[in-house]
């Protein structure tokens, strides 16, 4: 039908809009499942650097570890400079690296670990480095808490951080009760807090969430 003379009211391309929409909509889901992703990814990456220590003996065909030289902390037991190769279930190939492993002389079960670092392969030959300052398991308890400051980058751009996590070794359930924030190239996300469950695979985002997508260059 064809505008009336006098009618100044402008057309609007609805379905341009809607296009518009749907897209900026796709985006946003594509970037929550990346993030959810990459999230749990990176926390499992440092707490397989923490279990690693405790497990190498039972998986020796997967897992190597060399060490710089034994010594004392602090009057504790500590490994200077221990580093873990190996394979994940997938055959993916990892290297995990720390300044130090100090065993508790008081509980064998318990130790610190200080400046962990991670670096995996994944299933399509892109790659996660995780580091984290400093940590404390206790295999006694089924704790694990990483404090001190966690980040995560990856090859295809994105990057977390936050400054602490702790994980029931029991449930496989990691708790971040701190910020967390992330960004990459489709945009940026942060959190008050968050939660994993490794056996639900879900991801939980708590506390003033926020989400922004970058827009396409034209």
């Amino acid at each position: 039908m064809s505008q009336r003379a006098g009618d100044t009211a402008p057309r609007h391309d609805w379905s341009a809009r809607a296009r518009s929409t749907a897209m900026d909509a796709l985006r946003y889901t594509q970037f929550v499942g990346v993030m959810k992703r990459a999230l749990p990814a990176a926390a499992f990456a440092v707490i397989a650097a923490v279990l690693a220590f405790f497990f190498v003996a039972r998986q020796p065909s997967k897992v190597s570890m060399t060490y710089e030289k034994l010594g004392s902390i602090e009057n504790d037991l500590a490994m200077i400079k221990p580093r873990l190769t190996g394979a994940d279930g997938n055959g993916n190939p990892f290297t995990i690296t720390a300044e130090a492993a100090v065993q508790d002389a008081k509980n064998p079960k318990r130790a610190r670990l200080r400046k962990i670092e991670a670096d995996l392969t994944l299933d399509n030959n892109g790659w996660i480095n995780a580091n984290a300052a400093n940590g404390v398991v206790d295999m006694k308890a089924g704790s694990l808490e990483l404090n001190g400051g966690i980040d995560v980058f990856s090859d295809s751009g994105y990057m977390l951080h936050s400054q602490s996590a702790s994980l029931d070794l029991n449930k496989w359930i990691v708790d971040g009760r701190e910020p967390v924030n992330g960004q990459g190239p489709m945009g940026t996300m942060r959190a008050d807090r968050f939660q994993y469950d490794r056996d639900s695979h879900q991801l939980l985002l708590e506390g003033h969430v926020r989400m922004t997508l970058i827009g396409k260059k034209k």
